[in-house]
Formats: C-alpha cells, sequence, structure tokens
C-alpha cells in the first residue's frame, strides 16, 4: 500500500522515537499526555515524503483564484495566547483532521485542536500550509510571522 492523502494515518511511527517529538511538548517542555499523542499522527518518512511533494506540486495557495475570503494575521508581535485566540476564531471544529508537512521527512496528520495546543511549536521560523482533506480552507504561516486564511473554495 502507497500512501495517499485518504490513507496517511496508516503509515506512522511511535511518539517515543519520532525525531520531531519535542513540537509536541508544553509551555513547560512535557511530552504530549496520551489523549493528545492519540489525534496526533507522526508520518514515517514515505508518508512524510508524500505529503511534501503533494504541497510542493500543489497550486493551492490562499489567493483570490482559490478562496473568497482572505485574510491575514500578523503575528510577529503576538504573544502565545493571542496567536491560540486567532486559531480559535477560524472556527475549525476541533476534530477536524489537518494535515501539516515541515520536511520532506516530518509530516503530520492532527486535529485542529492540536494544532492550537501546539501553535507555540508549530508556527516558528518556516513556512507552513495547514489544510484538511476537503481543501475548503487554507492557513498559510510565513515565516515573517504572517498567517494568511483563504476561506470558501470557488
Amino acid at each position: 500500500m502507497k500512501p495517499t492523502l485518504l490513507n496517511l494515518e496508516s503509515f506512522t511511527v511511535p511518539y517515543e522515537s519520532y525525531i520531531c517529538k519535542w513540537i509536541f511538548e508544553d509551555e513547560d517542555d512535557n511530552p504530549a499526555p496520551i489523549s493528545h499523542q492519540d489525534q496526533i499522527f507522526l508520518l514515517n518518512k514515505e508518508a512524510a515524503r508524500f505529503l511534501w511533494d503533494f504541497d510542493m506540486v500543489s497550486d493551492i495557495t490562499c489567493t483570490k483564484k482559490h478562496f473568497r475570503r482572505i485574510s491575514v494575521f500578523d503575528s510577529s508581535t503576538a504573544d502565545h495566547q493571542t496567536i491560540k485566540k486567532y486559531l480559535f476564531n477560524l472556527r475549525i471544529p476541533f476534530d477536524t483532521r489537518v494535515l501539516i508537512s515541515l520536511q520532506p521527512d516530518i509530516g503530520f496528520v492532527l486535529t485542529w485542536k492540536m494544532v492550537i495546543k501546539y501553535a507555540h511549536h508549530l508556527f516558528v521560523a518556516s513556512d507552513l500550509y495547514v489544510y484538511d482533506r476537503t481543501f475548503n480552507w487554507l492557513l498559510e504561516f510565513d515565516h515573517n510571522d504572517y498567517f494568511k486564511f483563504g476561506r470558501n473554495d470557488i
């Protein structure tokens, strides 16, 4: 079986051995509790590469070409709580599973609730796309601390 957008959760590695498990530590550097780990699917190298390649060839960006409404949030002077509040106010259901590719060998499927919880480690210093399998919305994070959110697929 090969990874697809529909079966990524079948290609995971254990939390304990994941190279980037620090992303899912709280603000006090405590590891994610089991109840959080159950909502975080850490992709193996094959699935992470698939997701990375998909993001690289996908033409979906936060532009009027793809979305009716686009908002921008400058987080450069925002604290962690303000960023979490911004993400919460996007009104994405907590149980929505989203896809994130950080590097060719690092990717995740996780619930929106976990995106908000671990935003302090997810949204730092690198460009990032966050979306679900409907493609009805997209959150872009720019390494210059700008969030761009597109909604309502045309």
